[in-house]
């Protein structure tokens, strides 16, 4: 991008830039690392809207990394559900333990936030360009799309594919000398990198995010209000539907069987470990089946519960979710026991399982404040 362009960007987002719980009035001042961490992390594979009540609520709970790192996983996990991915709490709080043992200070270098649980490069980049305004390359799904139809790029950085011929400045034509090979992630990079280094660059990134999230929209881009439409290529050529291009994806679809597992005294089983989804926390226990409704105790139950000792069992619909590419639709069986949480045989170890798992009865009253995740929620909401 040219100075004047830059320029342009910077008047477009002072004029438009919304007001967000993580952004301070004052576009150009420093932030406070921990903030945008958090609320960076949140915004991975999650819309805005979305986050701004998730931030507000984590902020208020966990105000500083010394108070997360003193935080149990369970009430990490109760602030982040919801949000899904579940290996992003759980990496924050291992980071949160890391940077608290050092003094609660964030990292100020690439290669040292790169080595944090969870904080890759786009993360490293945020963090370092918003809180600490240094000329870091940030490369979100925004960028991506932007610089797609900028440039006309046809391909994705996540694409592997033979390296590429590009001009090494953005005003390049292919015609011109200073021509490079790289890869399809190198070139994106080289495009970030370019808006980077130059002065209030962290005003840039942050300007082009919002600017894909409101204008350069993945469908129906306000091509026309763009501060960079003279110079998008796509648009010129009247090609913007065509960038960025399709990402290949292929869901896979699984079913399976919930059970809510209730014991003469009001508890709930659950399990840590040793499971299909939700691996790592605790969740109603689950397993894949066939797609009919059943009122009977499947075999595969048994890998849970004592079958002797179940006193009814009852279908109580079926529900919906997604967990990355998987597209899920579960039964759900009400299973009322005949002997209190204590006195009920459990098994040592989920059978066929090569990963440790962990029973606990919950208290039936506590339930839904308990388990963390949707999953395990939307299958309670079918039963109580």
């Amino acid at each position: 991008m040219t100075p004047d362009s830059l320029k342009h960007l910077r008047e477009w987002f002072r004029a438009n830039a919304a007001e967000l719980p993580w952004r301070p009035a004052d576009l150009d001042a420093l932030r406070d690392p921990y903030a945008v961490w958090i609320s960076e992390t949140m915004l991975q594979q999650t819309q805005v809207s979305t986050v701004k009540d998730y931030f507000t609520r984590w902020m208020e709970r966990f105000p500083d990394v010394e108070t997360l790192a003193k935080a149990e996983e369970a009430d990490v996990f109760k602030y982040w559900q919801g949000l899904g991915y579940y290996s992003r709490a759980r990496n924050i709080l291992k980071t949160a333990k890391i940077v608290a043992s050092h003094q609660n200070k964030m990292p100020e270098t690439r290669k040292e936030l790169e080595a944090l649980p969870g904080i890759g490069a786009y993360t490293a980049g945020a963090i370092l360009s918003l809180a600490y305004h240094k000329r870091e390359a940030i490369l979100d799904g925004n960028l991506v799309r932007i610089f797609s139809r900028l440039y006309e790029l046809a391909f994705l950085p996540t694409d592997k594919a033979p390296k590429r011929r590009c001009p090494i400045k953005s005003g390049m034509t292919n015609n011109e000398t200073g021509m490079t090979e790289k890869s399809a992630s190198e070139i994106y990079w080289e495009y970030a990198r370019e808006v980077a280094d130059s002065p209030k660059a962290y005003m840039h990134n942050e300007a082009l995010m919002e600017l894909g999230r409101t204008v350069c929209k993945t469908k129906s881009p306000l091509c026309e209000t763009c501060p960079l439409h003279k110079e998008c290529r796509a648009f010129l050529d009247g090609h913007t539907a065509e960038f960025p291009p399709a990402k290949k994806r292929t869901d896979k679809s699984w079913h399976g069987t919930v059970l809510v597992v209730e014991s003469t005294d009001a508890k709930i089983l659950a399990v840590n470990g040793g499971q299909k989804f939700l691996d790592k926390q605790l969740a109603l226990p689950h397993f894949e089946s066939s797609r009919h409704a059943t009122v009977a105790l499947p075999a595969k139950a048994e890998d849970y519960i004592n079958a002797d000792e179940v006193k009814s069992v009852e279908h109580c619909g079926t529900f919906r979710h997604s967990i990355t590419v998987h597209k899920i639709e579960c039964d759900v069986l009400h299973v009322q026991l005949s002997t209190k949480a204590n006195v009920a045989h459990l098994p040592r170890q989920i059978a066929n399982s090569d990963k440790p798992s962990a029973f606990e009865w919950i208290e039936k009253a506590k339930a839904l404040e308990t388990f963390a995740n949707s999953f395990s929620l939307k299958a309670l909401k079918k039963v109580f």
